[in-house]
């Protein structure tokens, strides 16, 4: 969050010197414009070229934080809330099969509890059954029954492929919006570029004027 409140502040401030720098056509400013927007291309370029050298460890990782969700799915609300949401969003169960959540110690067959061989809610084909609340007995003993019977209840395929579709995805919408916003940064660079050489010109320019009319008036003046 703090990285974001920061990454805002400095998008601000260097959006700031640009638009001041350009009505007041003070260089200073306009030089501190085009170094911020090279510093946010080059951490565009780094970002991209992370993502592509991490890819393959992300998509594992994802798999992995998926079985940690289903082992400690009653132990950490947050998990649980993440878990259910993944399971409701993209209508799936478990990571690679509805049968991973054996290895959860609640449901697992083996279990003493009442939720032995039993499902969360949102692994369900229909968790609210036509109703406001959510039936949370809709999964019980989904995990013994045969894979045609469970297909019947609730979603049998895992979520890693699915979540796997889905970040690429947005990972593909992200890359288009960066490329989009480099395009920008990249036009906006060219027009402090031209800024800055017409006020280098302006001040040449009258550099050169300012000892021809000395000179002039000098003779006037005795």
């Amino acid at each position: 969050m703090l990285g974001l409140v920061l990454g805002g502040l400095a998008v601000s401030a260097v959006s700031l010197a640009g638009c001041l720098g350009a009505l007041c056509e003070n260089a200073c400013l306009l030089r501190c414009f085009s170094g911020g927007l090279l510093a946010f291309l080059v951490l565009e370029a780094l970002a991209g070229a992370l993502v592509v050298a991490l890819w393959g460890p992300l998509q594992d990782g994802l798999e992995r934080a998926l079985h940690v969700a289903i082992t400690h799915y009653q132990d950490d609300p947050d998990l649980c809330f993440l878990m259910d949401q993944v399971q409701l969003g993209l209508q799936c169960c478990g990571a690679a099969s509805y049968q991973d959540w054996q290895q959860n110690l609640y449901f697992n067959c083996s279990a003493p509890g009442v939720q032995a061989c039993s499902l969360p809610a949102s692994c369900c084909l229909d968790p609210r059954e036509d109703g406001a609340s959510v039936n949370e007995q809709c999964g019980f003993g989904a995990l013994g029954l045969e894979e045609d019977a469970a297909r019947r209840l609730v979603h049998v395929q895992g979520c890693g492929a699915p979540l796997r579709r889905w970040l690429r995805g947005t990972v593909r919408a992200a890359g288009g919006l960066a490329i989009a916003a480099a395009l920008v940064q990249g036009a906006e660079l060219l027009v402090a570029a031209h800024l800055l050489r017409a006020l280098a010109g302006r001040k040449g320019a009258a550099g050169r004027c300012g000892p021809r009319a000395g000179a002039l008036s000098a003779p006037v003046s005795g």
